[in-house]
């Protein structure tokens, strides 16, 4: 529940629930579900929970915590970056809390001292982090943009 939380964006959960209550018309002052976000969130935490292990997060969640690329590297992102091939493409949602934007820019700005290829786009989105797992137009027309300009790239590099 409190991971869920962390997917949706302030506006959306807002927007979605604010304070409605959930089928009364007073507060019932007891641990039921009062609210239709508490609701909302007993039922993602149980579908959560019936799909997958609990300690499968734990571990996801250390994992994340304990990964730091720059800290791999004497010359952090930067020398991590030198020398790639790969042609990066970095997308932030303005409300994603998880990835921020400007942890987003960080790595673009080390990407670039890198003389990589890269390109950012920022969308603006109130659907949090999970914005690239819903209908989000501007996403999906930046990742068809940038698939389209490699395909274009690799057809007249003959690779494929």
């Amino acid at each position: 529940m409190v991971g869920h939380i962390s997917y949706l964006s302030e506006k959306g959960m807002q927007e979605k629930f604010g304070r409605k209550l959930q089928e009364r018309g007073d507060y019932d002052f007891s641990f039921n579900a009062d609210f239709q976000v508490e609701s909302y969130l007993r039922h993602q935490g149980f579908a959560f929970v019936e799909r997958f292990d609990a300690n499968s997060i734990l571990y996801i969640t250390r994992a994340m915590d304990y990964f730091d690329l720059s800290r791999q590297y004497k010359g952090g992102l930067t020398e991590a970056f030198k020398n790639q091939q790969t042609k990066f493409l970095v997308i932030s949602f303005s409300s994603d809390w998880l990835y921020t934007t400007k942890e987003n820019k960080d790595t673009v700005i080390a990407l670039n001292a890198a003389g990589t290829d890269v390109s950012f786009a920022e969308i603006k989105t109130d659907k949090g982090h999970d914005s690239f797992l819903v209908d989000e137009p501007e996403f999906l027309k930046t990742i068809k943009g940038f698939i389209d300009s490699m395909h274009i790239k690799f057809k007249n590099e003959k690779r494929i």
